[in-house]
């Protein structure tokens, strides 16, 4: 049948965005808000294994996207992967039907690192340790996981059932790192620039002056081992014990794994201080924040820092470590460390002068205008649009 090419240029650009299993990080959360930017102007389908609740989803990342607005297709086998068991081959699998459904859409984008889709793409990296190489670099506990028995043997079978389209990411396609700070160690890996977009910081944080608030801090984000949560008490204990009362509180989801276990042991002992929140969410998370003076982080190998940019947001002062991109987020080195140590003394330093709070605070506060979704949606519909049109060029020089 004959179409003509005025309807093909003119219809909604269909586009596909894969996740293999939605947990509840900073990377689900900046996807949500890429599906709220692209879902007016295109016919966005989401693809994935798993994990996928809309409502929960829309709670984490403080968004509204309903139900209707977008389609959500998972591979035929996705109720076999209900299983906990061999996510790896279920992974492989997935990835397998990734290079499938491909040719249907005008543009497919990967949500959070790199998926083989033989097709044209757009790679989010939401992650530094987004390949072995990189991995090793930052000795990613992930690549352990890999390497012991049976996963290793789950991971080989589910490359060998992914296969690969010969046509590589790494050569064609387009990489958007979520800081500069990811995009300097992933551009050895990439032909083409790597560009940088700020993930989007959502909510109307309260604003309440330092003297309205207490004078504790918080821990905010993933309770996993590359957040280094033993630091941060380590850190704030050694504050505590020159003599300033403060508090921690810790907001998280913990869960049945051994780190979560090894956190829980350490508050427990040091609960006369440390008060364990669990997660939270949407505007209870926005209202809790809005007490806490001082935040810390001890990750250092943080990719972006969505925690960190909340606290901002929230008129917390955040203290984070050298390493990593949360000091694009801070941009004062009053407020970055380098060792246990020097954290120790800078927030020594800081609750000592109620002007460098009050100072502090009023220039954090200021400068959280990179993360606004007005800057995330100009930059991603620039980009996608800009990608769209080479596809559609290269498609009628190959016909």
């Amino acid at each position: 049948m004959f179409i003509k090419k005025e309807y093909i240029e003119n219809r909604r650009k269909k586009i596909i965005i894969g996740h293999s299993y939605w947990g509840r990080g900073g990377a689900e959360i900046a996807t949500m808000h890429l599906i709220l930017v692209l879902k007016d102007k295109y016919e966005v389908t989401v693809f994935t294994r798993g994990g996928w609740n809309l409502e929960e989803l829309n709670r984490s990342a403080g968004t509204s996207i309903g139900e209707s607005e977008i389609a959500v297709k998972y591979p035929p086998f996705a109720n076999i992967l209900k299983m906990t068991f061999g996510g790896a081959v279920w992974d492989g699998l997935y990835r397998k039907y990734c290079k499938a459904i491909a040719p249907n859409y005008d543009l497919c984008i990967t949500a959070s690192r790199v998926l083989d889709w033989g097709a044209p793409a757009i790679h989010f990296l939401s992650d530094v340790a987004w390949n072995v190489e990189l991995q090793k670099e930052f000795k990613s506990i992930e690549l352990e996981h890999k390497k012991r028995f049976p996963r290793n043997i789950l991971f080989k079978i589910g490359d060998w059932l992914a296969g690969s389209s010969k046509r590589s990411p790494l050569i064609y396609d387009l990489f958007i790192a979520n800081s500069k700070w990811t995009a300097k160690f992933s551009q050895n890996y990439c032909t083409r620039s790597i560009k940088v977009v700020s993930p989007v910081i959502s909510g109307a944080f309260l604003q309440k002056r330092l003297n309205e608030r207490e004078k504790c801090f918080v821990v905010l984000g993933r309770i996993s081992p590359e957040k280094k949560i033993e630091d941060c008490i380590e850190i704030l204990k050694k504050v505590k014990e020159k003599g300033y009362p403060i508090f921690l509180d810790i907001i998280g989801q913990f869960d049945n794994t051994e780190y979560s276990g090894e956190i829980k042991s350490i508050c427990n002992r040091e609960k006369d201080w440390i008060n364990l929140r669990g997660s939270i969410y949407g505007e209870k998370k926005i209202e809790l924040l809005s007490d806490f003076r001082y935040g810390i982080s001890a990750c250092d190998c943080e990719a972006f820092g969505i925690a960190t940019g909340e606290m901002i947001k929230a008129g917390i002062i955040p203290f984070v470590p050298y390493d990593g991109a949360q000091k694009e987020l801070v941009y004062n080195e009053e407020l970055v460390y380098k060792n246990k140590e020097d954290a120790v003394n800078k927030i020594i330093k800081i609750i000592n002068s109620k002007k460098e709070q009050s100072d502090l605070q009023q220039y954090l506060l200021s400068s959280d205008n990179n993360l606004s979704s007005v800057n995330f949606t100009k930059s991603v519909i620039s980009i996608l649009e800009e990608e769209i049109q080479k596809n559609i060029k290269c498609n009628e020089i190959l016909k």
